[in-house]
Order: structure tokens, then C-alpha cells, then sequence
């Protein structure tokens, strides 16, 4: 497997799932909307996933009044896990995750669907664009596992 297979990989799953640390110490983990897949969201193709030598830098949107953004904010170490249903085909990256604070960035993802979440568009105040860059990929294709990345994501 090539890291070009786990950019496949994460352009074509339909959700991506993000693993935070909950205020008791547990991971919990939810679905969210996989702005890299580029059947769903075309205008985003080659920015919300980007790739640099085995580095992944994501993009996703959420509630700002969400649990997991006060997760986020008290422990910025998490995990995203994205698969391929029916292919046995998935990649779990783990790294560090941050708000996106700038106005001009959050435009450029803002995408009008949204309207349903956050009402008042890209200035709405409920409305975040999360930033996750990667340390470590595990996954798995073809019956093999596959590491990439550094070993060191703690």
C-alpha cells in the first residue's frame, strides 16, 4: 500500500469519524460530514485533504456549541478513522486537531447545504472549521497492515 491508496481511501469514504477524549478520560467518536470526498463535495477536491510527504492535514465542520469542540479545546490529540464499506479497506490517522479562526479559510469551505446547521452562513457564530494534521497513519487493504507517518503520535 502506497500512501496515495490512503488518499483514495479518504476521497471516497462517505463519512469520516473523529475520536476525542471525553471529560472523563474515555474516547468517544462520531460521524462527521467528509468534506475530502469528492463525489459529495466537488468544489472542495484537493483542499480538504491535503497531502504532504505522509502528512495529512483534513478539514471538517461542526457546531461551535458542540461537546466536541470544548473536547477539542481541553485536549487537541485525536483520531480520525475513515473506511471503505464492503472493500476492507480503512485508514485511522492520529494527530492534533485546532479551530480555524480565519474568516477568509472558513469561506472558502463554507458550502450553502449548511444553511440547515448554521443558520446565519459562514459568520455564524455556531459554525467551526476543524483543522486536523496528522502524525501517524494505521491501516489496512488487502489483508496487510500498513504504518505511515511517525511512531511517536502520543
Amino acid at each position: 500500500m502506497k500512501i496515495s491508496d490512503v488518499l483514495r481511501i479518504i476521497t471516497k469514504a462517505p463519512c469520516a469519524q473523529l475520536g476525542t477524549h471525553g471529560e472523563n478520560g474515555f474516547p468517544e467518536i462520531r460521524a462527521l460530514l467528509n468534506l475530502a470526498n469528492e463525489k459529495q463535495y466537488p468544489k472542495l477536491a484537493g483542499k480538504a485533504a491535503r497531502l504532504d510527504g505522509e502528512t495529512f492535514t483534513l478539514y471538517f465542520t461542526t457546531n461551535t456549541s458542540s461537546r466536541k469542540v470544548a473536547q477539542i479545546r481541553a485536549q487537541k490529540k485525536a483520531c480520525v478513522y475513515f473506511c471503505i464499506p464492503g472493500r476492507f479497506k480503512g485508514a485511522c490517522l492520529t494527530g492534533t486537531v485546532e479551530e480555524v479562526s480565519d474568516e477568509k479559510v472558513k469561506n472558502e469551505f463554507w458550502h450553502a447545504k449548511w444553511l440547515m446547521y448554521y443558520h446565519k452562513g459562514p459568520s455564524d457564530p455556531d459554525y467551526t472549521l476543524l483543522k486536523f494534521t496528522s502524525q501517524h497513519i494505521h491501516c489496512w487493504s488487502g489483508l496487510a497492515l500498513h504504518d505511515f507517518g511517525s511512531e511517536a503520535a502520543e
